[in-house]
């Protein structure tokens, strides 16, 4: 399992919990015909669902948490971070 995808994933989702979202609902039925199951009947519908207050308290808390760790950085310090994500971003692509 890659940690950072799943990270990612996590992250998507925390943010859309968030900020809200709408999502397709698709319900289906199957009945016997014979020896087999077969589709009778599909019903798509689309769900909202609203922004939710817990999900955004956490979100903002841990931009909070990175703003903070960048802040108590020296000028040396911000110097090598700024490389080094300079130095992912080029590998990225």
């Amino acid at each position: 399992m890659n940690v950072e995808k799943e990270k990612k994933k996590l992250e998507k989702a925390l943010f859309e919990k968030a900020t809200g979202y709408t999502t397709q609902e698709v319900i289906e039925e199957y009945g016997l015909s014979g020896d087999d199951f077969v589709l009778q009947k599909r019903k798509t519908s689309t769900k909202s669902y609203p922004p939710d207050l817990t999900a955004l308290q956490i979100l903002l808390e841990g931009k909070e948490e990175v703003r903070n760790k960048y802040s108590e950085m020296s000028n040396e310090d911000l110097e090598k971070e700024k490389l080094r994500l300079i130095k992912l971003l080029k590998e990225k692509k």
